[in-house]
């Protein structure tokens, strides 16, 4: 009897750790994930059964891979190739083919997905560095390193000291604009990483269906303010009635979402030319604060193999600021696939030169408009 009851509990005990969901209790190790010349920075990282995962909404936001959830179902479509997540039955799929293991789980109510099979899947190729606990995602075609100079940067990287903490040179803010989504969601974890404050200015359209990305960087410590509600410019410049009553709608919805008051706005495209003095007027008579930019990042321009262009950008941008005297540069940036490529090393240098990076202070406004108005 009792061999039959220990037969019986081994195969209890086996199939609780094959299911999809994983429990928090299972401890993850330490790994790393490369792509291309970068380390990605990811608010997880679990080893499951030998296997390395990382959230599903992260890897998709850094690989640029389209996915969406219909009727409990979540899909990922990537050069003609479909694999899905059956939330009912946890199983994986490809192409409608069910896999006899579990490349994408369910761990605390987030997934995860194997970082080697959707490598592979959609065409890339896997390189394991075991002494640095890392493994990088890489294209033969692509331009990149060495395996042996990106195993040189690992070690750097890795082991590299906490920056000085001299006096700092001058405040940083970096804003990004069109959120929430979910790069916002990737660029929220990179800044978690290095201890960095941003502020975001979200789309009120886009607000309504991403409560959990804007409670996230609310509680991360981030300002959030209004970017309008449309971002269509015959809208918001239809009118002054028009214009503040986008930016009046976006501050509410913001209220409403996250208890939080806020007078900070950016208009689309800035505020010059389009802004007209009656805009303006509005803007003054209901409180507003209207902030632009010091440095353009133009990162909009740029295709994700370009990111490096994006950080080049920064430091010639900051560096100029910097030696014109300004102390408090404002970074525009916007919340897309090439911009997380390049956010960790724009905030790797601008730590390591010895600026500080903030999010917007109400109660210490620094006027930056290209109106050139003070009571904004």
């Amino acid at each position: 009897m009792k061999r039959y009851l220990i037969i019986f509990a081994a195969f209890i005990i086996s199939t609780i750790f094959s299911t999809g969901v994983v429990t928090a209790a299972e401890a993850p190790l330490a790994h790393h994930i490369g792509f291309q010349d970068q380390l990605l920075d990811f608010s997880d990282v679990k080893v499951i059964n030998q296997d390395t995962k990382v959230p599903l909404e992260e890897i998709a936001a850094y690989l640029d891979i389209p996915f969406e959830i219909e009727n409990g179902i979540t899909y990922i479509r990537k050069n003609g190739i479909e694999i899905s997540y059956n939330e009912k039955s946890q199983l994986t799929a490809k192409d409608e083919v069910a896999l006899d293991w579990s490349p994408i789980v369910k761990v605390d109510g987030k997934l995860f997905i194997s970082v080697e099979y959707l490598a592979i899947e959609i065409g890339y190729k896997m390189k394991t560095f075991e002494k640095q606990k890392t493994q990088r995602i890489y294209k033969e075609d692509w331009a990149h390193m060495s395996h042996a100079n990106f195993e040189i940067y690992l070690d750097k990287l890795l082991n590299k000291k906490q920056p000085s903490q001299a006096t700092p040179k001058a405040n940083v803010y970096l804003t990004f604009d069109d959120g929430p989504n979910k790069f916002t969601t990737t660029n929220n974890s990179i800044l978690k990483k290095y201890n960095a404050k941003a502020t975001f200015f979200f789309l009120g359209n886009h607000m309504k269906k991403n409560s959990s990305i804007i409670n996230a960087v609310v509680k991360d410590g981030h300002y959030i303010g209004t970017h309008s509600m449309t971002h269509d410019k015959s809208k918001v410049y239809l009118s002054s009635k028009a214009f503040i009553n986008e930016m009046i709608k976006g501050t509410k919805l913001i209220k409403k979402m996250t208890g939080k008051d806020t007078k900070l706005v950016r208009t689309p495209y800035g505020s010059k030319p389009h802004i007209t003095t009656a805009m303006k007027d509005e803007l003054v008579t209901n409180g507003f604060k209207l902030w632009d930019w010091d440095v353009d990042s133009n990162d909009w321009k740029y295709t994700d193999k370009e990111a490096n262009k994006i950080v080049q950008n920064v430091q010639v941008g900051v560096e100029k600021a910097y030696k014109s005297g300004d102390r408090d540069i404002i970074i525009l940036l916007h919340d897309r696939s090439q911009t997380t490529k390049a956010l960790p090393q724009i905030i790797e240098w601008l730590q390591k030169e010895g600026f500080t990076l903030k999010t917007y202070e109400p109660d210490h406004h620094i006027v930056q408009n290209f109106l050139r108005d003070t009571t904004l």
